[in-house]
């Protein structure tokens, strides 16, 4: 079942939010990020179910947590949002599952992207475009997978449509 209303969706974005920053634990530290495959996990399963601009608010409610707690970094903000609601918009236009594999592309390239060019040098971290991207590719391949396989195995139980 897929949450209709504004408080549906709200609750949704808060258990979604709890469970990324629990899940966000188990991260990897790769220079100066911590690439977490648990947090594209989420945005896989909420851009799909939440569409973009709520996938989006739980992936930012995630990476300001995780950062507050100290088992995230500020890259977890371009390393999150742009996956989640890049998977929300290609869903939307596709209403196919497989829509899921877009969250790589935008958290390599865009998250990546902003990551070398704009976040970075706020904290004094210069490394370059295509170092973010080889940094947050396995991450990201890793949770997109795991999340597109438990939107299938939560369909083929009837837990969503």
């Amino acid at each position: 079942m897929k949450p209709g209303t504004r408080t549906q969706k709200l609750a949704y974005v808060g258990i979604f939010t709890a469970l990324g920053v629990v899940l966000g634990t188990i991260s990897f530290p790769v220079g100066p990020t911590k690439v977490a495959p648990f947090q594209h996990f989420i945005n896989v399963i909420t851009g799909i179910l939440l569409g973009p601009w709520w996938a989006s608010l739980t992936a930012l409610f995630i990476g300001l947590l995780r950062m507050s707690f100290g088992v995230g970094t500020i890259f977890s903000i371009p390393g999150g949002i742009p996956g989640a609601f890049t998977v929300g918009v290609v869903y939307r236009a596709m209403r196919k599952d497989w829509a899921a594999f877009s969250e790589p592309l935008a958290t390599v390239f865009i998250g990546g992207t902003l990551s070398a060019l704009l976040f970075g040098p706020l904290i004094n971290v210069h490394k370059g475009v295509t170092w973010f991207w080889i940094a947050f590719a396995p991450s990201t391949l890793v949770g997109t997978t795991l999340g597109f396989l438990t939107l299938k195995a939560l369909k083929r139980m009837e837990v969503i449509k």
